[in-house]
């Protein structure tokens, strides 16, 4: 891999900052604005409903589909095109056919997008939403063997993040996905922090629902996502939000033939074509990169973040360690400091940019494959330096 090379297609480089939020939302590199502005320009000059430029939309929504398939693992035919993950968590838990006492199974872990949604069909379906207590140092086998304890008779859905936004913990998706079948269960993938870290095969880890943004890992720009649903489990979710996709045919007298087995059915009228455009760039950047040497990429410079920390007198590394439940997300805590006042400092004298968490309380350094050595090494120095300031030393 080019370190360099890649660089020079992220104007943020030419700042002098360290970008280490990717894990929130990453850096577009040039491809994505020229994309954008290229698509608006388009519009502006020959108008976004002439001849041409909708028959370019179109085209573009067919591929946009096809490029996001593509990074999933899965057919164009089994995409919905959305704006965030949150988007399409939410197409999935509102689309079922949910009945009183029926269960959901989620983490102690999650993003709040993966708790409000469960709790919301709490209050208006009586739908049980139960918790199962994860820690950030758990075992694949600990992980696997919390959420089956926690299914009943009653339990319909897990919903869970493939990597918890807060800790980088990953869990083992391939068997959770197979354990959750034998129990005649669904599982309700949120991969916020996957599309574009790691390599993503939703046919090999026999998924039924996986949405990601475009817009963190995957480089993009904001309001473009996507959610993957397995092709047989499409006429099973009812559209909440429609509009003339979600029919198959209609009239103005009363007929009406919904759309079951298309992903359009979930997808509303007026979408934006520069964004969509941009995300397809983002792509095809990843994609020319490739995911299995950005993913080698990280985890050799994560290892350098933890072992940098680990001699940091008062600084404690709360992610997993190496191995098969670690990620790009780094998350520690450095005492006496406060998590946000700790983020603010790292931004105001050294233009480091990451980010904190609640729980467990922490800063979270995101490290992607356009990061260098030296700002890993430039990290934990600073960090070196505000610990000192608290007393330790």
């Amino acid at each position: 891999m080019d370190v360099a090379a890649l660089r020079s297609l992220f104007p943020i480089m030419k700042q002098g900052i360290v970008y280490m939020n990717t894990g929130f939302s990453g850096p577009s590199p040039s491809p994505v604005l020229d994309a954008v502005t290229e698509v608006m320009r388009e519009e502006m000059e020959w108008g976004p409903t002439t001849a041409p430029v909708m028959a370019k939309a179109r085209e573009r929504r067919i591929a946009g589909r096809a490029a996001f398939a593509s990074m999933l693992g899965a057919t164009p035919e089994e995409v919905v095109l959305t704006d965030n993950t949150t988007r399409g968590i939410n197409i999935v838990l509102n689309g079922l056919p949910w009945q009183a006492g029926d269960e959901i199974i989620t983490t102690s872990l999650e993003h709040g997008s993966g708790l409000v949604p469960p709790y919301q069909l709490r209050e208006r379906l009586g739908v049980n939403v139960k918790i199962a207590t994860l820690d950030p140092l758990d075992s694949s086998e600990a992980i696997l063997g919390s959420l089956e304890s926690a299914i009943t008779p009653k339990t319909r859905l897990i919903i869970l993040s493939h990597i918890m936004y807060a800790t980088g913990l990953m869990v083992p998706i391939t068997e959770i996905d197979r354990m959750a079948h034998r129990h005649g269960v669904k599982v309700l993938v949120d991969g916020a922090q996957t599309m574009g870290q790691i390599p993503i095969d939703v046919k090999a880890w026999d998924a039924d629902y996986y949405a990601v943004p475009g817009h963190k890992w995957m480089l993009g720009p904001w309001g473009m996502g996507a959610l993957y649903v397995r092709r047989e489990l499409l006429g099973d979710l009812v559209p909440v939000e429609v509009a003339g996709k979600a029919a198959e045919k209609f009239d103005a007298f009363g007929h009406y033939e919904p759309k079951r087995d298309a992903p359009e059915k979930f997808e509303l009228t007026t979408s934006s074509n520069p964004l969509l455009a941009g995300a397809m760039a983002a792509i095809g950047v990843l994609q020319g990169v490739g995911m299995d040497e950005i993913q080698d990429r990280w985890m050799g410079l994560t290892e350098r973040l933890r072992q940098g920390l680990s001699g940091v007198a008062g600084a404690t590394v709360t992610s997993p360690p190496a191995g098969p439940t670690a990620c790009g997300l780094v998350t520690f805590a450095v005492a006496g400091w406060d998590e946000h006042d700790l983020v603010d400092q790292l931004w105001s004298r050294n233009k480091v940019v990451i980010r904190s968490v609640n729980y467990p309380p922490g800063v979270r350094a995101a490290v992607d494959f356009f990061n260098t050595e030296d700002e890993v090494d430039y990290l934990v120095d600073a960090i070196r330096t505000l610990s000192k300031e608290k007393g330790s030393s």
